[in-house]
């Protein structure tokens, strides 16, 4: 069955945005090559940026679920390119640090939504085909980003933030052609701004009371922690180990490219396995995969490490958005999906410096058996999850006190 139009408008969209989002790194490069902060700032600027990207999860997933995904996503991105093209011409620090903030809640506010809309446009059957499909786009953007902003950089560095906000508003335009979000019923809408706040805080925790949710994000944010190195430690191994950077750059593109190629087939390749099956595979495809880096020591030895890996993550992006929206309530699609997105994040602010930390002080040896005891840990975790309450538990109609449904979903419930 195709996908329909709405669908590939929004991957337009995205994949569109993406391309053009300016990625922390160039942001970097351009404070320091134009001198507007001083090098003991850069890493506050950054930070503040991961924050935002963070808070965006919880904050972007409720809004979602309580106007609508497509309004939540189309109402952003004026906002992004207006804070994109004032980076612009901020030089002071504090500017600088507060856009950075708003910035990176903006750039990353609309993937829950994005998942929402999904769930709201497809068959339950298609969500992971399409969701496969939506990553690939993901991907094409984010591996042609860098790219980009490398030659504006060099070329013309405000026009980094131009196209950032051209990419944003036709962003914007493409999901404004989306069929409209369904106008709530009377009874859904909260009343007041009071309500509606009580409404999206409750909604927001509410996966956090489910025991298989629970442990199925604690143990994404342990798998990110291990996979967020490709980062921050990957690099530098490669780099201590004697690749130049053409080379630690071939190394990284491979798993771009075998992303974009492989990410299409998962649906077919794990039809009919229990929901848990392909997580387990993923954890320990990235266990081993990283784990493999301790015996690396040139180009070849890191690529296949890298191509053991990868298997893991095109196994793990579909397959955890699916998990989640299997067990999404009618009309709190967005608001799981964030509690996930802020569950990965979260491995930003802890995974990355800790694995850094524990590289600098016990050697990169110490790091990589570390990451493959934890990606043990996860696998069994993953392993042990049926065990747990709410596993097979089907979505229920939304009461009527937790804001207004996405409709277009509650005539759909989904199985496992």
């Amino acid at each position: 069955m195709a996908l329909p139009r709405a669908f590939w408008l929004l991957w337009c969209g995205q994949t569109v945005s993406r391309l053009g989002t300016l990625a922390p790194a160039f942001l970097v490069l351009y404070l320091e090559q134009n001198h507007l902060v001083a090098p003991g700032t850069t890493p506050l600027v950054v930070g503040l940026f991961g924050a935002g990207v963070v808070l965006s999860g919880l904050v972007g997933g409720a809004v979602a679920d309580l106007i609508g995904p497509r309004r939540t996503i189309v109402a952003a991105q004026p906002f992004t390119a207006g804070m994109a093209l004032l980076f612009a011409v901020a030089h002071h620090v504090a500017a600088l640090c507060a856009l950075a903030l708003i910035t990176g809640f903006l750039s990353a506010v609309d993937r829950p939504a994005g998942a929402g809309l999904i769930s709201a446009i497809v068959p339950p059957e298609q969500f992971s085909k399409a969701y496969s499909l939506f990553l690939v786009g993901f991907n094409i953007g984010m591996s042609l980003s860098p790219v980009l902003s490398g030659f504006l950089l060099e070329v013309s560095p405000g026009a980094l933030f131009v196209v950032w906000a051209v990419s944003s508003l036709l962003y914007a335009a493409l999901v404004f052609a989306v069929p409209a979000d369904p106008v709530p019923r009377s009874a859904d809408r909260p009343g007041g701004v009071a309500a509606a706040l009580g409404s999206a805080a409750r909604g927001i925790a509410e996966p956090f009371r489910t025991p298989v949710l629970v442990a199925f994000l604690a143990l994404t944010f342990l798998l990110a922690c291990i996979y967020l190195q490709v980062n921050s430690a990957l690099p530098l191994d490669m780099r201590d180990s004697g690749l130049t950077s053409g080379g630690i750059g071939f190394v990284l593109a491979v798993n771009a490219v075998l992303s974009v190629l492989l990410l299409p087939l998962v649906p077919r390749l794990v039809g009919g396995m229990r929901p848990h099956v392909p997580l387990i595979m993923a954890a320990a495809f990235m266990a081993v995969g990283f784990g493999a880096n301790v015996l690396a020591d040139g180009m070849v030895s890191f690529t296949l490490a890298t191509v053991v890996w990868t298997l893991g993550e095109v196994l793990w992006a579909p397959m955890s958005a699916t998990f989640i929206a299997d067990r999404a309530p009618a009309g709190r699609s967005s608001t799981y999906q964030g509690s996930y997105f802020f569950a990965w994040n979260a491995a930003f602010v802890v995974g990355s410096p800790a694995g850094l930390a524990l590289a600098h002080s016990h050697g990169y040896g110490a790091l990589w058996m570390s990451v493959l005891g934890l990606g043990c840990v996860v696998t069994l975790g993953f392993a042990l999850l049926p065990r747990l309450a709410g596993f097979a538990k089907s979505p229920e109609p939304p009461n009527d006190d937790l804001g207004p449904a996405e409709q277009v979903t509650a005539s759909t419930p989904r199985n496992n």
